[in-house]
């Protein structure tokens, strides 16, 4: 009796099944706009080029005519009493968040981290191993080699254009 009451006071809502019907005439112009790109692209005439932005514009305007008469549907087929009305608002409203768990890489992969305090500590570890100071281990050779002063080596003579000519 309880249930039969909840069944009666509850709005009934049918589910709005996602449909994937393109009429014909935008399938033609989409065929249409490939064709014609397809042609252009192969010959690049200012002829060919035009047809296609002709029918790319007819397709886009077709396109957008289909979607504001499915969006009016939509809109219409909203009614205050079964709720529906509020459902697109709601979910608009609900920030859309996600935080995945990370895994420690390693090899094998290490624990996974989920809460913040763990992702936290995770992300603290890479970054101390990433940023680590260079080992400044100094090699006296090289300290050596460039303490000593460069030798100056004669200076090369200058080449006119004639004397490159004749060795080429």
């Amino acid at each position: 009796m309880l249930q039969n009451a909840a069944m009666k006071a509850t709005p009934s809502s049918e589910p709005h099944w996602a449909t994937n019907n393109v009429p014909y005439e935008i399938k033609r112009l989409t065929a249409k706009k490939r064709k014609a790109r397809s042609t252009w692209q192969q010959t690049h005439t200012p002829d060919n080029k035009r047809k296609y932005n002709q029918i790319s514009n007819k397709l886009k305007s077709k396109l957008h005519e289909l979607w504001n008469k499915s969006f009016k549907a939509y809109i219409s087929s909203l009614k205050r009493e079964d709720s529906s009305i509020w459902r697109p608002i709601k979910n608009r409203r609900k920030p859309m968040e996600s935080h995945p768990p990370i895994h420690k890489n390693t090899i094998p992969p290490g624990p996974w981290a989920k809460s913040d305090k763990e992702k936290a500590d995770l992300f603290a570890e890479h970054l101390s191993e990433v940023f680590t100071p260079h080992n400044n281990v100094q090699n006296h050779e090289v300290e050596q080699e460039l303490v000593t002063p460069i030798q100056q080596q004669d200076c090369l003579k200058p080449l006119t254009l004639k004397e490159i000519k004749n060795e080429i």
